[in-house]
């Protein structure tokens, strides 16, 4: 009797090792996404600059700038992602106002939020003004 062999389809550890989650290296590509977009906001307000006589990106700085942001932003959303994952199915949990309610509320929240900020430019303009005529 002859014994069969099973094909037994090998897998590519490669992949299961990118299928899998890890935790650290979120960390760090996180933090290396936000160091990029900091280098392309910098770059952008003028803070940071490339010289003129650099090769590719020097004639087009701000070319290079929204691309460093573009990339940053994605990948940060990329590292952010399986943080927030498990909480997606639990918000198909949640028992959700009526849209009214919600928007009402909204509006409250804001309003509240506006008179709180416009209350503390008044303090902000009157202690100005008071410590003006002091010094």
């Amino acid at each position: 009797m002859a014994v069969k062999e099973k094909n037994v389809e090998k897998k590519s550890r490669i992949l299961e090792y990118l299928k899998e989650s890890h935790k650290w290296e979120n960390y760090v590509f996180l933090l290396f996404s936000v160091i990029v977009l900091l280098m392309g906001s910098l770059i952008l307000s003028g803070a940071l600059v490339v010289k003129e006589d650099f090769w590719l990106i020097g004639s087009h700085p701000e070319v290079f700038a929204w691309v460093l942001v573009g990339i940053a932003i994605v990948f940060t959303l990329y590292a952010l992602y399986p943080f927030f994952k498990p909480a997606f199915p639990e918000l198909k949990k949640i028992t959700w106002l009526p849209l009214g309610k919600f928007i009402g509320n909204s509006i409250r929240v804001l309003l509240f939020l506006t008179i709180f900020a416009l209350l503390f430019l008044l303090y902000d303009a009157f202690i100005t003004q008071i410590l003006a005529r002091i010094f």
